[in-house]
């Protein structure tokens, strides 16, 4: 089982790579499909880390490379950074999948 019905959203995801000498630019890594939530006032109340209306969280498949830090953009042209300590694996049944913690950048 995959989480296949519920990733209704394509982003693109770039990371922090060196272009020449001690210059850094993001560099796109791949484009996949997740589930994308808004941190309810709530959780963001209760003790979980992140802001009411700038913090998401992010679901995708267990195979994928995320990095703290790694910038992602949504097909409607917003922009996410990855927390620090922002990525979680976690196991349902017979499938692997992640929880990405960001912060809507722009």
């Amino acid at each position: 089982m995959k989480l296949v019905h519920l990733l209704n959203k394509q982003v693109v995801i770039a990371r922090m790579a060196t272009t020449t000498g001690d210059k850094m630019a993001f560099s796109t890594v791949t484009t996949e499909m997740f589930h994308i939530q808004p941190m309810t006032n709530s959780k963001s109340n209760a003790g979980m880390p992140g802001v009411y209306g700038k913090t998401y969280r992010f679901y995708t498949d267990g195979d994928m490379d995320i990095q703290e830090g790694d910038r992602l953009r949504d097909e409607d042209g917003f922009y996410y950074t990855v927390k620090s300590d922002g990525v979680s694996r976690r196991t349902f049944g017979s499938f692997d999948y992640l929880i990405i913690i960001c912060d809507k950048t722009k």
